[in-house]
């Protein structure tokens, strides 16, 4: 009995370490749209040769436990990403996030009867080889201040553009405030053309601060590859803001945040809460 307390208590252990962003982004439901979220994302590294061994262990093993957690109410959606031209040299190439529709419920995490999930399966050899399987680079919260999708709910994507943002010190109200008048009219009418499935706005909250490569996050949602690089932004620019010319106010977005870098991310499979 005394082994088996302590077997559990590392799996209570690592299941916290292994709690799950990003985009997924975007629900499935309008009513879920109405609320903000936070979301708890892992980056994940994973050796060359071990892709096809991790990808099958989170869909086998740990996909059934975040649908548990979905049913019970903890989370409303989890998502499993591939970093697209990802190299060895990179410091992730795969990503885990998990939404939360309430903040409280971040405090206690993975609440499931793991094995009434999974009876009779060996859970210790289950997570071992879990974490064989890859190494958790980092984990990060975020917080999302807003949103566009199409009319009549979020539309379904299979790729993200994620877009890290460095915001100059103390203008991080001014950028989200850009973003709201600026951008987001121009993702609303690049949505209304088709060729976006949603596009939001995420805040960094743990962990935070000046030594931070970014403080904030934006995600394009594309419902398949040939819609990359099919957006007329100059078109989306001139619809949202007619007789504006758009490189004052790419400038003015410059002097309040950097875009350090952008990321493809695909969507390898997803859970979501049904309403």
């Amino acid at each position: 009995m005394r082994t088996r307390k302590i077997a559990m208590s590392k799996v209570t252990l690592f299941a916290l370490v292994l709690s799950l962003f990003m985009g997924a982004f975007v629900l499935k439901s309008q009513a879920q749209e109405s609320k903000n979220y936070f979301v708890v994302v892992d980056f994940m590294k994973v050796k060359q040769g071990d892709e096809a061994k991790y990808v099958e262990l989170e869909k086998e093993v740990w996909k059934p436990i975040h649908e548990e957690r979905i049913k019970q109410g903890e989370i409303v959606g989890w998502v499993l990403y591939a970093i697209h031209y990802a190299g060895s040299d990179d410091e992730y190439n795969f990503v885990t996030a998990a939404l939360f529709d309430d903040p409280a419920k971040l405090e206690h995490t993975f609440q499931v009867d793991m094995e009434k999930v999974h009876p009779g399966k060996d859970l210790d050899k289950a997570f071992a080889e879990t974490l064989s399987s890859r190494e958790l680079v980092r984990k990060q919260l975020l917080y999302r201040d807003d949103f566009v999708y199409p009319e009549g709910g979020p539309g379904d994507f299979k790729y993200i553009q994620v877009n890290f943002m460095k915001v100059k010190p103390g203008n991080g109200g001014a950028y989200v405030e850009h973003e709201r008048k600026v951008w987001k009219p121009v993702h609303q009418a690049l949505v209304d053309a088709g060729t976006r499935s949603g596009w939001s706005l995420w805040e960094c909250v743990y962990p935070m601060g000046a030594g931070m490569p970014y403080d904030y996050v934006t995600v394009d949602y594309y419902a398949d590859f040939s819609k990359l690089g099919a957006a007329d932004i100059m078109e989306a620019f001139e619809k949202a803001h007619p007789g504006k010319m758009m490189n004052e106010l790419t400038t003015e977005t410059n002097q309040v945040r950097k875009q350090v870098k952008a990321e493809l991310w695909e969507v390898i499979d997803s859970a979501w809460k049904q309403e």
